[in-house]
């Protein structure tokens, strides 16, 4: 149940009497709070609101991200979701989303999941001039934290050497959710010198090939893949390169117990789709189709001997904090979020920040592996 309070401001902003109850009922709402600033996330969709917003307590409302449509057949994708409009492409990176806004007098970061990141808030601020939010206190910014000192991801692109960073794709209104023109946010962001995503052109359906030489390079160079979005921001489709969704699957078969087996079978297909749209054959399609066997397969085997040998399913991550308070801060957010963490080692850099290095262990994983090698019978 949500207070009175919050009660009244979601009645005021549209969501029905009915509607409001069960969403309380099946906890669709819940009320939370950091560092003294009050807020709901919707934990589920309701009436124009995603799932992931939130509303806080003076009424500011930060819609959840959308989820950007994705094609996995390039050409006839390009032709379904833009017709004959140009469309500007900007490179998709592998991060974590985040949003950032100014509520009341602090800058606070988003997850998408609706939570306030104490530790993406505490660092947002080495990589994004606050002037825009004096200047532009309604507006908020969106983008990808990527890089190998991450929190919530274990890799991170290939340029980012250390630590991790803020890349802009996206500036949007408080409240409606509505983007700025490409070439709006293009302005800002270099008005304010804020890092944006790598921006390749404008392009249409006659340029596909280009488009394809593009791909086949960032899939080369070890990138994530495309984003390709109308100048109004209106229609969005992105697109991963071979590498991408291969990568994926070797890091996500470390983890194989603790993922939905939609999650490996998403990325085949996309994978299969691309070999089937390029007419891969010979040498070429032996080389994806092993590249493919190895990812799937080595991470898992080494899992099983790991718990096989009384070790457990567990991975590894380092990050930069300012303040120790920081890393404790971190501890209670994974545990709100269910997730199982040890810090194994603090170690200051002497240059204002500390390095955290923390294990991340997936009890579940482990249990299902521990009991299959030891014979547990079962029907599939």
């Amino acid at each position: 149940m949500v207070s009175s309070h919050f009660r009244n401001i979601l009645l005021k902003l549209g969501i029905p009497e009915d509607r409001l109850s069960v969403l309380e009922g099946k906890g669709g709402l819940v009320e939370d709070e950091f560092e003294g600033i009050r807020y709901v996330r919707f934990r589920d969709s309701a009436k124009g609101f995603r799932r992931g917003t939130l509303v806080f307590e003076n009424g500011e409302v930060v819609l959840g991200f959308p989820h950007i449509k994705r094609v996995v057949q390039l050409e006839n994708g390009i032709r379904r979701v833009f017709k004959n409009r140009p469309f500007y492409v900007e490179e998709k990176v592998d991060g974590y989303n985040v949003r950032v806004v100014r509520i009341k007098d602090r800058i606070l970061a988003l997850t998408r999941g609706g939570f306030v990141c104490p530790f993406t808030t505490e660092r947002v601020e080495d990589f994004i001039n606050f002037d825009f939010f004096k200047d532009y206190p309604n507006l908020v910014l969106a983008g990808e934290m990527a890089g190998p000192e991450s929190p919530y991801i274990v890799e991170g692109p290939p340029y980012v050497k250390e630590d991790l960073r803020f890349f802009l794709f996206d500036i949007q209104e408080k409240g409606t959710g509505r983007s700025l023109p490409v070439e709006e946010r293009y302005r800002l962001a270099e008005e304010y010198d804020i890092l944006q995503v790598e921006r390749f052109g404008l392009f249409d359906r006659s340029r596909i090939d280009e488009l394809y030489d593009l791909v086949e390079r960032l899939s080369r160079e070890k990138r994530e893949g495309i984003v390709m979005k109308t100048p109004d921001m209106r229609r969005i489709a992105k697109y991963v390169t071979p590498y991408a969704n291969i990568n994926d699957i070797r890091i996500g078969s470390h983890i194989f117990f603790d993922l939905p087996h939609g999650y490996f079978m998403g990325r085949i297909k996309r994978l299969a789709f691309y070999l089937a749209e390029k007419h891969v054959k010979g040498e070429e399609f032996d080389e994806y189709a092993k590249a493919l066997g190895k990812a799937l397969l080595r991470p898992f085997v080494e899992s099983i001997h790991e718990v096989s040998h009384g070790g457990e399913v567990e991975e590894t991550f380092t990050v930069r904090v300012k303040n120790i308070v920081t890393a404790h801060k971190m501890v209670t957010h994974f545990e709100r979020l269910g997730v199982k963490i040890h810090i194994e080692d603090i170690e200051d850099l002497k240059n204002g920040y500390w390095r955290i290095t923390f294990k991340r262990v997936y009890p579940d994983a482990t249990r299902e592996i521990r009991e299959l090698w030891n014979g547990l019978a079962f029907v599939d």
